[in-house]
């Protein structure tokens, strides 16, 4: 019967494309990044209109002062949240910032946003002297896609010398890849390694991310589209356990397709069809159940159990991202709807244009 709803709800083939899936590929010339596409972005040069609310953030931020942190050591999340935020939340800010003025000037050519980016990225680069393990290597591997694609955007800007950045990434950010974990870690890990690749323009880190993120796809997707490592999540260090079991469990299996997600057309763009084969099969029913859920949270396993609460029911930007690809009814109807968060990438606006009728 789940297969059957499955079926109904998504397309059952893993997605509906023409490009085939190709063992090795040849990178994008050095003049462009594999994120966003050139489409996207042309599509946003056509429509000044779309992103002018971006580029108003962009000119905003023209004399942003970034805050890097030199000791990389927040507390557990679970144990301290007001001290992670501490010491995550400059991170976080810097990388979003930066994201921004890099994708403005993706769109525009105008090189005071790159400027800004970059002077973000080398203060980071620069300052950071130590990354603690446990929690400083898990909000690493969770913000510094932004930044690894922020540098792939700009580094098109002849002036920048991003010597420090590219040596921080190689010797210091690429080693606490978390890619090798089985929950919402290793999704993120394969994000860092793939968006990384696309600023180092590294073909071989490119290949190594798609095949892990293939396996993750085969190891974490139940046959019912449930991620059994996320949905069990509750809100405290009882991760899967407690009298709130549950309770963050759908917000976690946003967390982990978000990465996935992104990663995905990271490939996808290279080159490297992930969406077909078993992996992108799993992909599609993960993201028909995660539909499902965020559009009927009354039909999570553990809402009930928690007296009809969930945290992060609608943390679903990505949804736009699988929308293109492995276009699902229930994912529609909540697009639909709009308010979608979790969206540092802005994808509300890279793939509204597509995803929206």
């Amino acid at each position: 019967m789940v297969a059957i709803l499955m079926a109904s709800g998504c397309a059952s083939d893993a997605v509906r494309h023409s490009a085939a899936s190709t063992p090795e590929v040849t990178l994008a010339s050095s003049g462009s990044a594999a994120w966003p596409s050139m489409g996207d972005i042309e599509s946003l040069r056509a429509t000044p209109a779309r992103w002018q609310p971006l580029r108003n953030a962009c000119d905003r931020d023209i004399g942003y002062v970034p805050h890097p942190v030199s000791d990389f050591s927040p507390p557990q999340h679970y144990v301290d949240r007001e001290g992670e935020q501490r010491i995550a939340k400059p991170f976080t800010d810097d990388g979003h910032a930066a994201y921004r003025e890099a994708l403005c000037f993706a769109i525009s050519g105008d090189r005071r946003y790159a400027v800004v980016g970059e002077r973000i990225l080398d203060a980071w680069a620069a300052n950071v002297q130590r990354i603690g393990q446990g929690q400083g290597v898990a909000d690493f591997n969770f913000t510094f896609p932004e930044y690894a694609l922020a540098a792939a955007m700009v580094r098109t800007d002849a002036q920048w010398n991003d010597a420090a950045f590219r040596a921080f990434v190689r010797q210091r950010v690429l080693p606490i890849s978390t890619a090798s974990h089985a929950n919402n870690f290793g999704n993120w890990g394969v994000l860092l390694e793939a968006s990384s690749a696309v600023y180092l323009r590294d073909q071989s880190l490119m290949q190594k991310a798609a095949q892990r993120w293939r396996a993750l796809m085969l190891s974490q997707v139940a046959p019912d589209g449930s991620m059994a490592a996320e949905i069990c999540r509750s809100n405290t260090s009882n991760y899967c356990g407690g009298p709130d079991k549950g309770v963050n469990g759908l917000s976690y299996t946003h967390y982990a397709l978000y990465p996935t997600a992104l990663a995905a057309e990271i490939f996808r763009i290279e080159g490297i069809d992930v969406y077909k084969g078993d992996a992108g099969h799993l992909l599609s029913l993960a993201y028909a159940r995660a539909a499902q859920w965020t559009l009927h949270p009354e039909s999570f396993p553990y809402y009930a159990s928690n007296h009809g609460h969930l945290n992060g029911v609608r943390n679903a930007a990505y949804f736009r991202i699988l929308q293109r690809n492995i276009p699902c009814d229930d994912g529609r109807a909540v697009i639909d709807q709009g308010r979608l968060g979790m969206d540092g990438y802005e994808i509300n606006l890279l793939y509204a244009e597509k995803a929206d009728p």
